[in-house]
């Protein structure tokens, strides 16, 4: 079936997944215009000119290699010229999800990449003992069976986990001054145990433009377990995030997101995971940080008056940012308090928990390739990226530290670190 959606019965059969991947690699051979974008499509056109172009010989082996290749960083969508509405409908990034939802389906997920994927779980057992934590992430032999135990490879770098997840990190503050408009953060898993910084900016920035933030935290928005084969925690999360999300947009407030990940499974894949109207609800009030912030900007309600600026940032435009087709919304707002932006468009080769992974963690430092180069050239006296992953890969392979935009905006006006 074309373009076959998580909701539809065939979507987990092998044999409509067999024809499908069929019918979308002698496509894909016959264009070859994605070949540069991932590991993915090298691999499947090897594979097609070792069969003398047949793609009906290739080997469950070579299908599987180039399912297992596939990071999900979506680049491919908006680069194919068959993509829906063309009637051959080709959505690549589906369907390597859908190959993967069908192979765990018939042979489990490994116990390690289980463990590895419960982001929650492991985010507010690390915040619970985050100085034990935070030493053992940088201690070799704990590492190692850390790998073992998660499928986390040993040099990957680990976040800093914070002493308490920002949720109740923002219960506690006094209360905000009062607001006409207000939002809900959704702060990412990534943002709430080991971020705090990125939220209390959000959080500065809003109420500075008078915009009150409430938390919107339950849980994980699923994408480790929909990435890793995981369907049904993945659906499980999704009801759960949209059951807290949706009273919150029906009570007037937008969803803003400071992770473009999470933003793009918000958007695009929960209406899919739990079709109704209110996940349809939750997508079309879904706004990335600093789309949401154009969006005030574009309104003519940003204070614009900022006593501090900055020269030169280098800043790394994120592939689920780009998937999103919003634009170039976070280097716009940079260009307000900056002398010179230079982005950066090249895959961080983490796109999730792909790069993470010990299987994968060689071939990911292939794929940023491209951006610590990048970053080299610009030569820039700061670098900017909207995705927390991307920014420890950033300094994992640069030794430079990377900022979400929002950080940025909050030192522009001035307003100094977390509120009280």
């Amino acid at each position: 079936m074309k373009n076959a959606s998580l909701s539809d019965a065939s979507f987990l059969d092998r044999e409509a997944l067999d024809a499908e991947l069929g019918r979308v690699f002698e496509k894909c051979h016959n264009c070859r215009r994605c070949l540069p974008l991932c590991p993915s499509f090298p691999k499947l056109f090897e594979a097609v000119d070792h069969h003398e172009q047949d793609v009906s010989l290739l080997t469950v082996a070579e299908n599987r290699e180039v399912i297992d290749l596939c990071y999900q960083c979506k680049l491919c969508y908006n680069n194919c010229p068959y993509h829906p509405p063309h009637e051959w409908a080709i959505d690549f990034p589906k369907l390597m999800n859908r190959a993967k939802l069908v192979q765990a389906r018939e042979e489990g997920v490994p116990l390690a990449e289980r463990a590895g994927s419960q982001q929650d779980l492991m985010g507010r057992a690390s915040c619970s003992a985050a100085p034990l934590a935070n030493a053992a992430f940088k201690n070799r032999a704990l590492r190692l069976l850390m790998e073992k135990a998660t499928g986390i490879d040993r040099r990957f770098k680990m976040p800093h986990y914070e002493k308490k997840p920002f949720g109740k990190q923002l219960a506690k503050r006094r209360a905000p001054v009062a607001t006409e408009e207000s939002v809900v953060l959704f702060t990412t898993c990534f943002v709430e145990y080991s971020e705090a910084e990125t939220a209390w900016a959000a959080v500065q920035v809003l109420e500075h433009n008078g915009i009150g933030v409430v938390g919107g935290y339950d849980a994980c928005c699923g994408a480790p377990f929909l990435h890793g084969g995981e369907l049904e925690n993945a659906r499980r999360n999704a009801e759960k995030v949209v059951a807290s999300l949706a009273p919150q947009v029906r009570a007037g407030r937008k969803i803003v997101v400071p992770g473009p990940t999470c933003s793009y499974q918000l958007k695009n894949e929960f209406p899919q995971l739990v079709p109704g109207e209110e996940a349809a609800l939750v997508a079309a009030n879904t706004f990335d940080l600093c789309e949401y912030i154009f969006n005030v900007a574009a309104e003519k309600k940003l204070d614009r008056e900022f006593p501090n600026r900055f020269g030169k940032i280098a800043y790394h435009l994120p592939c689920h940012l780009k998937a999103q087709n919003i634009g170039f919304r976070s280097k716009q707002l940079l260009g307000l308090i900056a002398d010179e932006v230079v982005m950066i468009e090249a895959c961080s080769g983490v796109d999730g928990t792909w790069g993470m992974k010990a299987r994968f963690y060689d071939q990911s430092l292939k794929v940023c390739e491209g951006l610590v180069a990048g970053i080299e050239e610009a030569s820039a006296d700061i670098i900017v990226t909207d995705c927390p992953l991307s920014a420890l890969r950033i300094e994992e392979r640069t030794g430079k530290r990377a900022v979400h935009p929002i950080i940025l905006l909050r030192d522009a006006y001035g307003l100094g670190g977390e509120p009280a």
